[in-house]
């Protein structure tokens, strides 16, 4: 309801200017100065009124982009005022006027001024780590809503150098497809194995892995520190194989370290693993079959070996 009665007063606000407009003027070579610039005032509170109103019912549909709105209104508000100069050719003792427009102009740059100072919010800058593409694919696409989603991707964990590269390519191509910038730091595992050193024998979701996540979410939280960033997060929390309340815990102290906020959201929660793998096949990515390391995946062909014995 609410919806129909903006749009219908934006309606209203068109008949009325075309009413004014149509009506001829007679008389006026007395007062010229007087009237013509009573005339621009007018012209200006018009269209600078059109321009608000037709921002005020976009702002109706909760999904709309506010630049493209502000855009949208600007551009249909000049294409009425040179449609309601040309027609004043018509109108007898008017004619069109290049002022006029120029003060509706100015009225609808006012208006859009004035709709982005009381309106727009931008979005929350948040810098997302992504261990690869099956994982990145779907929480990009949630977070997209909310924030201005940027990739980071650090994973010196993978192992070969090979899978690194792949998985690479692939954030690189949603990257691409969904126009979201992405941050590469340089590859280092044997800097990696340093950090594990005496762990390599802990069993998954153990020390080791909690080493991992902090090493991954430490340099995640620094880098968006540094560059301005509202938020961190990762994607580590979409996967049944990690740990979320350790990864949760690592966040929130490195927020408070770095002086930036934690998204701390465990992604697997509503299907959330699900619908990254039917994303995945939907957009014929490339799904892993190991978490990462070389213990991950020895850990793996274990397992596989375990299953194939029985």
């Amino acid at each position: 309801m609410v919806k129909s009665v903006r749009f219908y007063l934006v309606l209203c606000w068109t008949v009325l200017i075309f009413s004014l407009i149509s009506k001829p003027i007679t008389g006026i070579s007395e007062s010229q100065e007087k009237i013509t610039f009573f005339d621009k005032g007018v012209h200006f509170i018009l269209f600078g009124v059109l321009a608000w109103l037709i921002i005020w019912a976009g702002l109706e549909f909760k999904k709309v982009n506010f630049k493209i709105l502000a855009m949208t209104a600007f551009v249909v508000s000049f294409i009425y005022a040179v449609f309601c100069e040309y027609f004043q050719v018509f109108v007898p003792g008017r004619d069109l006027s290049e002022f006029d427009l120029l003060a509706g102009n100015l009225g609808m740059v006012a208006a859009v001024i004035f709709a982005f100072i009381l309106f727009y919010k931008p979005k929350p800058k948040l810098l997302l780590h992504v261990c690869c593409a099956s994982c990145g694919v779907y929480v990009a696409q949630i977070l997209k809503k909310d924030y201005e989603v940027v990739l980071y991707f650090y994973n010196p964990n993978i192992y070969p150098e090979s899978e690194y590269k792949k998985r690479l390519g692939e954030v690189k191509e949603i990257a691409k497809m969904f126009g979201i910038k992405l941050i590469t730091e340089k590859y280092n595992h044997e800097e990696w194995l340093k950090k594990i050193k005496g762990r390599e024998r802990d069993p998954e979701r153990g020390e080791r892995c909690r080493i991992c996540y902090q090493d991954r979410l430490e340099n995640t939280a620094k880098a968006a520190g540094a560059k301005g960033f509202d938020f961190f997060t990762t994607t580590l929390t979409i996967s049944p194989y990690k740990d979320a309340k350790i990864i949760s815990q690592l966040g929130q102290k490195l927020a408070k370290k770095y002086k930036i906020k934690f998204l701390d959201k465990d992604f697997k929660k509503q299907d959330g693993f699900k619908k990254s793998v039917c994303l995945c096949r939907e957009f014929g990515l490339y799904r892993q079959n190991y978490c990462g390391c070389e213990f991950s995946k020895r850990h793996k062909n274990n397992e596989r070996d375990e299953i194939n014995k029985k």
